[in-house]
């Protein structure tokens, strides 16, 4: 599977339905066994080389600048590049950690076959990337720096591509067991059941099988096979006097903890999407945008769509209200819903929050947006009579504006206004601030675009879903909403369980009880997964000095390096 130069662009975009069974699958992930420990054994040749893992680091910046990316990021970007002009991610098993730097391919792109994959918009390598990171790199090279960067990056990057192969090949996996068992996942989707769906798609038994084979092939391709009057072996000596280059338990312990967990993972959220399909709903055009930037770090170019799967995964729905976004997750309507959580300047929108802490729903991933130009836009020339802006865009160009247009009257625009009925229903010429995308969503012309805007702090979104990310990778933030009564040392008390476990505060906002009453709300944000130890230990101290407190979600963050 996935051979790139294939004249149908990959071998799995053919499957027909016999070959889709879960012998069929079983034999090509045996395979994919082989390459991964492979790999790793390869990788263990040299040390941890963190340099190769730090944003800007001196030792590249002659071939990073002016990014800052790390050199193992811009190393796989590259290689990523290449393969893509020869239609390596046009193949469905085959999942790019940067798909939306990829060019289209060189090579001619044949026909589309029959498609084997639902449209889906699954891809998890920000997860795989940040526990390879955090948890394999740590647990399989020595400690330190031997300088032998290249050669280092370069078997990063084969393992990285084999974990990913593998643990995206859980979308066959799921699509065979749902054919099979089409009545029965049918009902736990539309229930909404995630740990129904992740029961019935556990075998515990071909699980600890596969644990065992990867225990044995491990053993046997650690060792160097020389003739028995040879010089003894150097290397890692494990029990029974055998000298190994790598712990055999240390790869069986990858795949029990990571690549099973994290495969599973992929055939839950491919089931979810095989029947409804990927619609994300959002509010406004900043919300598209949002979207847009999410999916673009997971999705392949059009230009790129896998062979075998049909396009397009991902549908785009707007919503008048934040309310009407969630309630479309809740219901079922849409898979994923864009929500606003920050300001540019930092200010937590109360309003959204409140609305997600009181839902059933789990944020799933961040997004941060950076405005585009601001300009003034409106539906007729000539100088405004009225300029409509948010608050905060008003006052970074107010003294601009009372300049320009001095006879013009200020508004505070309220959040999430539609445009294009706001200038409609206007009878003056009416203007308003916004960014390029906005007006161009809304129809509006554009009457200035030089306006003296120097900031470039990014807004912050989330992504919210019935499901969130299961698996701890060493990169994670979790949101949590805890209240307090108004009593001395209330808070202090909150902040002392966060100290005693050791867990890193990242951000902590107070705001008012919407429902009234003698207490206060707080948004917080700390390091971590919930599910981990230490933080699982810490929330339950946390409901014993709080009168309400949940965690609303643990994900990879997006300035984790992956996302940079």
């Amino acid at each position: 599977p996935g051979d790139c130069l294939a004249p149908d662009g990959g071998a799995m975009s053919m499957v027909s339905p016999r070959e889709l069974d879960l012998d069929q699958i079983r034999t090509a992930l045996i395979r994919q066994e082989e390459t991964i420990i492979f790999a790793l054994i390869e990788r263990a040749l040299f040390r941890r080389n963190a340099a190769t893992t730090e944003p800007d680091h001196p030792a590249f910046r002659s071939v990073l600048r002016p990014t800052a990316r790390t050199f193992l990021d811009h190393m796989l970007l590259e290689h990523e590049r290449l393969h893509a002009t020869v239609r390596r991610y046009t193949s469905p098993d085959e999942h790019a950690f940067f798909p939306s730097r990829l060019p289209a391919p060189a090579l001619e792109t044949q026909p589309p076959a029959a498609a084997v994959l639902q449209p889906n918009a699954i891809n998890v390598n920000d997860q795989i990337r940040a526990l390879y990171n955090t948890s394999i790199i740590p647990s399989l090279c020595a400690a330190g720096d031997d300088g032998n960067y290249g050669s280092a990056t370069l078997c990063d990057i084969t393992a990285l591509q084999a974990i990913s192969k593998r643990v995206h090949y859980g979308k066959f996996v799921a699509e065979s067991k749902f054919r099979s068992q089409t009545a029965e996942y049918t009902r736990l989707i539309e229930a909404g059941d995630a740990a129904g769906i992740m029961e019935l798609l556990t075998n515990a038994a071909v699980e600890e099988k596969v644990l065992r084979r990867v225990r044995a092939k491990a053993s046997t391709y650690g060792q160097d096979i020389e003739d028995l009057l040879s010089a003894p072996v150097v290397g890692v000596t494990a029990a029974g006097g055998v000298a190994r280059k790598v712990d055999p338990e240390t790869i069986v312990a990858l795949y029990r903890d990571f690549v099973i967990p994290l495969t599973k993972e992929v055939e839950v959220l491919y089931l979810f999407e095989r029947l409804s399909g990927c619609a994300v709903v959002f509010v406004d055009a900043r919300g598209r945008r949002a979207a847009e930037a999410h999916f673009a770090a997971r999705l392949p170019p059009d230009a790129t769509v896998p062979t075998g799967v049909r396009a397009p995964p991902v549908s785009y729905v707007p919503r008048s209200s934040v309310q009407a976004v969630l309630s479309d997750v809740v219901c079922g309507k849409a898979r994923y819903g864009i929500v606003p959580l920050s300001s540019a300047s930092g200010v937590l929108d109360v309003s959204t929050f409140h609305r997600l802490s009181v839902s059933k729903l789990r944020v799933c991933a961040d997004v941060l947006l950076y405005d585009d130009q601001l300009v003034i836009a409106a539906m007729k020339p000539g100088p405004p009579a009225v300029v409509h802006g948010s608050l905060s865009r008003l006052q970074q160009v107010e003294e601009w504006l009372t300049t320009t247009v001095p006879n013009a009257t200020l508004i505070v625009l309220p959040a999430h206004t539609n445009l294009r009925e706001l200038v409609d229903g206007a009878g003056a010429q009416v203007a308003v601030l916004c960014t390029r995308s906005e007006a161009a969503l809304a129809g509006l012309s554009l009457l200035e675009t030089d306006l003296p805007v120097e900031s470039r702090r990014p807004s912050r979104f989330v992504v919210v879903s019935t499901t969130m990310q299961t698996l701890a990778t060493g990169s994670d933030r979790s949101i949590l909403f805890f209240k307090v009564r108004h009593a001395p040392g209330a808070l202090a008390r909150v902040l002392a369980v966060f100290t005693a476990f050791g867990i890193n505060l990242e951000n902590i906002h107070p705001f008012a009880d919407p429902d009234g009453g003698d207490h206060a709300c707080f948004f917080a944000e700390c390091t971590g997964h919930a599910s981990e130890v230490q933080l699982t230990q810490a929330f339950e101290k946390l409901r014993e000095c709080t009168t309400d407190m949940r965690c609303l979600g643990s994900f990879v963050s997006s300035a984790a390096p992956m996302m940079s």
